[in-house]
C-alpha cells in the first residue's frame, strides 16, 4: 500500500560553496507518489499515521530545496553574467593600455601640448565662475505617488484645526517617543527631532538614547539636540550595546502610558501622534495601533506601503506593521520589551508576542511615517541586514511554539517573505463536493487531476449532478468516486448544500467542475491551514491556462460587488509590496476550491439557496467572518481554473447582499481604503 521511491536532485558543487556549505554533489531525497486512499476505508494503523507524518515532512524540506534550489540557480545565472562583464571590462582596460603606449598617441599630444598650457587656467577661472552664479537645479517633477500624498496629507489649515481639536480630547496621555542613536548622520537626526517638534499633539516626550555612537560630529551635536526642547532628553549607554538594549533602557526610563518609536533618521508626518490619540477617545481599550508608511528617498517620498486592517495570517508572512506603532507601555513591559537575541527584528519579536497577549488591535489608514531609504538600512533591501532575515524567522518559529503549534517556518527567496507549513495533526476525510453541469469534458479531466496529482491520503469524490446527467468519461469511471443526482438543483449552491447534506466527511472541499490540480501537495497545504480553530475557510491561487491569475483572494466593493485580488497579473509576480505571493486573510476566497469545516458549515447554515455563484461564495465567507472565523488565501497552494463565461447582474441578488452586508462592501477591512475601487490590483485610489 505505502511505496517510496528513491529520487534525486543534483544540485552543482560550486552552488554550496557559496554559501559556506561543505561541498556536496547531490542530496538524495524520498520522493513519495504512490501513497493514496481515496476513500475512509478504516482507520490507519499507528505506524500509517507515523509514515504519513515523515512523507509530508519530506515533501515539504523536498518544496523547500527545490524553491532554494531554484533561487541558487538564479543567483549563479547573475553571477556568470558579472563574470562576462568583467571579462568585457578587462579587455577594454587593456585595449586602453595598448593604446596608451601607441605611437599616434605620443603623436597627438605632441600636437596638443600648446593648447594644453591654458587648459588649467581655463578650467579654474570657468569654476569661480559657476560658484558665482545662483543655483539653477530644477526640481525634479513629482511622481504619480508624490502628486497623490500632498493631495492627501494634513494642509496647515487642517493642522491647525486639529491643535483646537486635541483641546477637547478627554483623554490626553503622555506619549513617550524612543529614538535609539548611533553613529548617525547629525543632519538627518535633526530632522527627525524637527519631525517631532512638528506634532501638532503636543503631551509628548523624546527620548534620545545614545548606544555609544563614536562618530564625533554627533557627539558634539547630542547636546545641543537634546537642548531643543524640555521634553527631550537624552540618555546614554557607557557601550554600545545594541538597539534591542538601547530601546530596553528607553522603556525603563519612558513616563509615558503609551510607546512609539520613530528610527534616528526618519520622519514622522505632524500628524502622527494626533491620529493615534483621536482614536483612544473612541476606543480607549486599544493596546496596539499602527499606520501606513512610505520610503523617504533623495527624491522625496516613494514606495507607499497601504496595509490593510489586522491580519493575523499576513503578520506571520512579514512583518507588515513595521511602522508606525502605538503601544500600551505596560504591555510592553508584561511581554518583556526588546530581546538582544533578536536585534534586526527586534520588533518583529515583540510584536508576535503582544498579539499573543492581546487581540485589541486597530489600524489608522493613513501615511504618518516615512522610513528613510539609506545604504544601511532595510528599507531598501533586506539583504542590507543580511540577519533580518533570520532573526525574523527565529521569532515566528518562537511564536508558534508558545502557541503549540508544531510548524515549519521557510523563507520565500523571490520574496524575503515566510511561509508556514503546519504539522497536519490528523489527515481527517474530505469530501470533494463537485456540482457539476457544464459538460463531460471539463468533469473528466478535473477528476484525472484530482487522482493523479493529489497526495493528500484521504478523501473522497461526490459528483452533484444537476438537471440532466453529464456522461462521465469511461477512463473517469475507473476513479473513486460517488455520484448524486439532484434534478430540482434551483442553482449550484443548492447543490452543494445537497451535497453535503448526503456525506459526512468532517471536511468540505467545494470545487468547480473545470479546476485541474498542478502540485500533488495543493490539498495537503490547505488542509493544514482549515485544522486551524480560528480559520472558516481555505483558498488557493487559481490561474488559467495562459498562466495568469484568475483567484487570489476576493476583494470586496471593488468594481461592483468583488473582483478577485491581482486578477489577470502573471502568476509568477510578486504583486505589490509582494502581497501576491504571501499568505494572507481577505474578506472572502472563491467557492471554485474552497475548504472548510463541516462544523463551521453547519453553524452559519450552509450556501444562502437564493443566491448563486460568486454572491453565493462571498455570502458564505461573510458569515463565517461575523462568526468570527478568518478567511485564509493560500498560495503554496496552485491549481488552474478555466471559469465560465460570468451570468448577467442579478439584480435581486446583489440587492440582498447590499442590504445585508453593506459596512463591509463599502469598505473591505483587508484592503485599504486608499487602493483602487476600480481594479483589485493595489494601485493608489483616484
Amino acid at each position: 500500500m505505502f511505496h517510496l521511491r528513491r529520487g534525486r536532485v543534483d544540485l552543482p558543487a560550486a552552488c554550496f560553496n557559496q554559501y559556506n556549505v561543505a561541498n556536496v554533489a547531490a542530496i538524495e531525497l524520498f520522493e513519495p507518489f504512490e501513497f493514496r486512499s481515496h476513500s475512509n476505508k478504516g482507520q490507519p494503523s499507528k505506524m500509517n499515521k507515523e509514515l504519513q507524518a515523515l512523507e509530508r515532512k519530506l515533501e515539504i524540506r523536498n518544496r523547500e530545496l527545490m524553491e532554494a534550489h531554484g533561487h541558487i540557480a538564479a543567483l549563479e545565472e547573475k553571477l556568470l553574467k558579472l563574470k562576462q562583464y568583467r571579462r568585457e571590462l578587462n579587455l577594454l582596460k587593456e585595449e586602453r593600455r595598448r593604446l596608451r603606449k601607441s605611437a599616434e598617441r605620443r603623436v597627438g599630444q605632441m600636437l596638443l601640448a600648446p593648447y594644453r598650457l591654458l587648459e588649467k587656467p581655463a578650467k579654474k577661472v570657468w569654476r569661480k565662475i559657476q560658484q558665482l552664479k545662483p543655483p539653477s537645479r530644477k526640481p525634479a517633477a513629482p511622481t504619480e505617488y508624490q502628486k497623490w500624498f500632498e493631495k492627501r496629507r494634513a494642509s496647515p489649515e487642517n493642522l491647525d484645526s486639529m491643535r483646537h481639536e486635541v483641546r477637547a480630547f478627554a483623554s490626553q496621555p503622555l506619549v513617550s517617543i524612543l529614538t535609539p542613536v548611533f553613529d548617525t548622520p547629525v543632519l538627518w537626526l535633526r530632522e527627525a527631532v524637527e519631525s517631532v517638534l512638528a506634532q501638532v499633539y503636543e503631551n509628548w516626550e523624546l527620548l534620545l538614547i545614545d548606544d555609544g555612537s563614536t562618530d564625533a560630529d554627533l557627539l558634539r551635536a547630542l547636546p545641543g539636540v537634546a537642548r531643543r526642547d524640555p521634553r527631550i532628553r537624552l540618555v546614554r549607554l557607557q557601550s554600545h550595546q545594541g538597539i534591542s538594549a538601547a530601546l530596553n533602557r528607553g522603556l525603563d526610563l519612558a513616563n509615558g502610558e503609551w510607546i512609539t518609536f520613530l528610527d534616528h533618521d526618519d520622519l514622522l508626518e505632524p500628524d502622527a501622534l494626533f491620529q493615534n490619540v483621536k482614536q483612544l477617545q473612541e476606543n480607549a481599550g486599544l493596546d496596539l495601533i499602527y499606520s501606513d508608511e512610505d520610503k523617504l528617498t533623495d527624491q522625496g517620498f516613494d514606495s507607499p506601503i497601504l496595509k490593510p486592517d489586522w491580519s493575523p495570517d499576513f503578520f506571520l508572512s512579514c512583518n507588515y506593521l513595521c511602522h508606525m506603532i502605538f503601544l500600551r507601555r505596560d504591555v510592553v513591559r508584561e511581554v518583556g520589551g526588546f530581546q538582544s537575541q533578536f536585534d534586526g527584528s527586534q520588533d518583529y519579536d515583540l510584536l508576535l508576542r503582544v498579539i499573543e497577549r492581546t487581540n485589541r488591535v486597530h489600524h489608522i489608514p493613513r501615511v504618518l511615517y516615512h522610513w528613510r531609504r539609506s545604504e544601511n538600512s532595510s528599507a531598501s533591501d533586506v539583504r542590507q541586514k543580511p540577519g533580518q532575515l533570520e532573526a525574523s524567522l527565529r521569532a515566528i518559529e518562537g511564536h508558534l511554539k508558545r502557541r503549540g503549534e508544531q510548524a515549519h517556518v521557510a523563507v520565500d527567496w523571490r520574496t524575503h517573505a515566510f511561509y508556514v507549513r503546519r504539522e497536519l495533526r490528523e489527515a481527517k476525510q474530505i469530501s470533494v463536493i463537485i456540482p457539476s453541469f457544464r459538460g463531460s469534458s471539463s468533469l473528466e479531466r478535473c477528476l484525472a487531476s484530482l487522482v493523479s496529482r493529489t497526495s493528500y491520503p484521504n478523501y473522497e469524490i461526490v459528483i452533484v449532478q444537476m438537471g440532466q446527467r453529464d456522461k462521465i468519461a469511461e477512463a473517469a469511471t475507473n476513479f473513486p468516486h460517488r455520484e448524486l443526482y439532484f434534478a430540482d438543483a434551483v442553482n449550484d449552491s443548492a447543490a452543494k448544500n445537497y451535497g453535503v447534506a448526503h456525506t459526512d466527511s468532517p471536511w468540505l472541499l467545494f470545487l468547480d467542475a473545470n479546476v485541474e490540480a498542478i502540485g500533488p501537495d495543493w490539498l495537503t497545504i490547505m488542509a493544514e491551514c482549515v485544522q486551524r480553530p480560528e480559520t472558516g475557510a481555505v483558498g488557493p491561487t487559481l490561474v488559467n491556462a495562459g498562466g495568469t491569475i484568475e483567484h487570489a483572494g476576493l476583494v470586496l466593493g471593488v468594481n461592483g460587488m468583488a473582483q478577485s485580488a491581482f486578477r489577470g497579473f502573471p502568476a509568477e509576480h510578486p504583486g505589490v509590496n509582494h502581497q501576491l505571493q504571501m499568505t494572507r486573510n481577505y474578506s472572502a476566497v472563491s467557492g471554485a476550491c474552497l475548504l472548510m469545516r463541516r462544523e463551521v458549515f453547519q453553524q452559519i447554515g450552509g450556501f444562502d439557496e437564493k443566491l448563486s455563484g460568486p454572491l453565493a461564495d462571498v455570502d458564505l465567507c461573510l458569515k463565517m467572518r461575523d462568526a468570527g472565523y478568518l478567511i485564509v488565501y493560500m498560495p503554496l497552494a496552485k491549481l488552474c481554473w478555466d471559469p465560465s463565461t460570468p451570468k448577467g447582474v442579478d439584480a435581486r441578488a446583489e440587492a440582498i447582499m447590499r442590504q445585508r452586508w453593506c459596512d463591509v462592501l463599502e469598505q473591505d477591512p483587508y484592503y485599504n481604503p486608499n487602493l483602487s475601487r476600480d481594479q483589485a490590483d493595489f494601485s493608489l485610489r483616484k
